[in-house]
């Protein structure tokens, strides 16, 4: 009876072991110590990283432009400690995922669907999804095409707005919301360009916490996002790794795949334009004072469509709030979690 209790005991010991060397294992500052997969999900290659895959609470976290997964590298090993399954899709256009060349294969519909693609490759029925910057957009409306498959989505940076009723372009967007100008550029053969002539130039002006920045994305006076600017040194706010992982992915997949993403504005209403206004789910929105693409005036009236909304605000955070504010972002995810997605509650079926 002894060698039997002992023996359970050590089992036991031993899982508890093998559970935070999982943990432990991950390296946020190393990209290749996270576990990465690949699969063939609607009709594309796409990479994710997925952790703690035994876990009954799934988490999909959505990345924007100019990123990657690796954006959620300060979230990613704090949720998993918490219990939760986390799964990070590197979205279509980007990285190790497959890039179509042509604008008409994107829009946040086809991207809803590489996602639940992805859920249905992994036989996972529901899901919490948290996004950040393009990832916003592409989670709410995620949320409205598969409401019966999205439990809970929660949004940083990228408010959340109606679908428009009629067709809005780009250009008629930045008349309204004269922040977006810079995607005036971004949708330009220039752009593709420049981009793919200074990948490393271009990663260490940009990935800056707000204390450090180097100026607007474009210059306003040579209109360019590096060309005949001042080359700046990699912030120390970055590792060396994540820097090199970064340079290393755009310099194979190069940069046409994430500026197809600006040209979107006929497909996403062309492919939205049926869905319903107000959003179910509970949902949680953290907006950054100092965001000034996604400031926090564009998230004022989200009450309005979202009855279940709770909203957060970090002062003196930047666009970048993920990795810059991360101790304040994980807080929040936390607490929000405990109340909408407790990892002692059974899942959803």
């Amino acid at each position: 009876m002894r060698l039997s209790v002992l023996i359970s005991q050590l089992f036991l010991f031993l899982i508890l072991i093998f559970s935070e060397k999982i943990v432990m294992a991950i390296d946020k500052s190393d990209p290749s110590t996270f576990n990465h997969q690949y699969a063939t999900v609607n009709g594309i290659r796409m990479h994710y990283v997925d952790e703690n895959s035994s876990s009954k609470k799934p988490l999909l976290l959505v990345h924007g432009w100019p990123d990657l997964w690796l954006g959620w590298r300060e979230q990613i090993p704090f949720l998993v400690e918490l219990g939760y399954r986390v799964i990070v899709p590197t979205l279509r256009g980007f990285g190790e995922t497959d890039a179509p060349d042509s604008p008409e294969e994107y829009g946040v519909g086809v991207i809803s669907k590489d996602l639940i693609s992805l859920m249905d490759h992994l036989e996972i029925p529901t899901v919490t999804v948290l996004a950040h910057d393009w990832g916003g957009l592409v989670a709410w409306r995620f949320a409205q095409f598969y409401r019966d498959r999205v439990l809970n989505v929660g949004s940083f940076c990228t408010p959340y707005l109606p679908v428009p009723r009629q067709y809005v372009s780009l250009e008629q967007t930045v008349q309204a919301l004269p922040n977006f100008k810079y995607q005036l550029y971004l949708v330009t053969p220039e752009a593709e360009k420049e981009m793919n002539e200074n990948f490393p130039a271009f990663f260490a002006r940009i990935f800056r916490p707000i204390n450090d920045t180097v100026g607007p994305l474009i210059d306003p006076n040579t209109g360019t996002l590096v060309a005949n600017r001042p080359v700046v040194p990699k912030s120390d706010a970055i590792p060396q790794k994540v820097f090199d992982y970064y340079v290393d992915a755009y310099t194979k997949c190069g940069a046409r795949g994430g500026l197809n993403w600006y040209k979107q504005s006929k497909n996403n209403y062309l492919q939205c334009k049926d869905l319903e206004e107000k959003l179910d789910q509970p949902a949680l929105m953290t907006v950054a004072t100092l965001d000034k693409a996604l400031p926090p005036a564009m998230s004022a009236k989200m009450g309005d469509y979202i009855p279940n909304l709770e909203k957060h605000t970090v002062d003196g955070a930047g666009h970048w709030i993920l990795w810059e504010r991360p101790t304040e972002c994980n807080d929040i995810l936390k607490d929000w979690l405990k109340k909408v997605y407790p990892i002692n509650s059974s899942p959803k079926l």
